[in-house]
């Protein structure tokens, strides 16, 4: 499992008058867009997620040995990644929904041929998690109530990074809860 921090949207199906990306940072400030706009819409039945890996080194990369992966491999499959965004009135951070059984990327891929993953820029949108688009679920904001801690004083938690891997004694606490988090929810809406 790891956790990967997002800009907050209603949808995640692209930008539009209704739904845009908030909170995600001094990108998403600047430009009003990243690629994660695109995280719950399926192009050719496939989900492709995006979570900003950080700026330095380039190029960017997720530390997939965390997840088990070789020194070696490109990727790992067989993750649940958890998508979490700062919530819209708090400054708490919420699950937004996962992908299971989805393969991480240790670099970013470049998006789909001919998919519609393009940012207002023109750029294609890459990506760093795939999953079956019938192996994700996008949580309707009003029952997005499982929070994530952040890091303060010192303590575990997510913090200034977007990726968490969770090892510490925080971190397995807040796995087992959000996987009874999803457990409950995917009974309670037949998953």
């Amino acid at each position: 499992m790891v956790f990967f921090n997002i800009a907050r949207m209603n949808d995640y199906q692209g930008i539009t008058n209704e739904d845009s990306p908030k909170h995600g940072g001094s990108y998403i400030a600047q430009y009003k867009s990243g690629a994660e706009v695109y995280n719950f819409k399926p192009f050719n039945g496939i989900m492709y997620g995006f979570v900003e890996a950080g700026w330095e080194p380039k190029p960017r990369c997720i530390n997939i040995t965390n997840l088990g992966a070789s020194k070696q491999a490109q990727s790992v499959e067989d993750v649940l990644v958890v998508w979490v965004a700062r919530h819209s009135c708090k400054r708490q951070t919420l699950v937004v929904g996962w992908y299971r059984n989805a393969r991480v990327y240790r670099a970013s891929q470049e998006a789909p041929p001919d998919s519609p993953r393009k940012l207002p820029n023109g750029t294609d949108a890459e990506y760093f998690a795939t999953a079956d688009k019938n192996d994700c679920v996008l949580v309707p904001p009003s029952l997005r109530i499982c929070e994530i801690p952040r890091t303060e004083k010192g303590k575990g938690g997510l913090g200034q990074k977007n990726i968490w891997y969770a090892k510490d004694e925080l971190g397995l606490e807040t796995k087992l809860r959000v996987l009874e988090y999803i457990r409950n929810y995917e009974k309670q809406n037949k998953r």
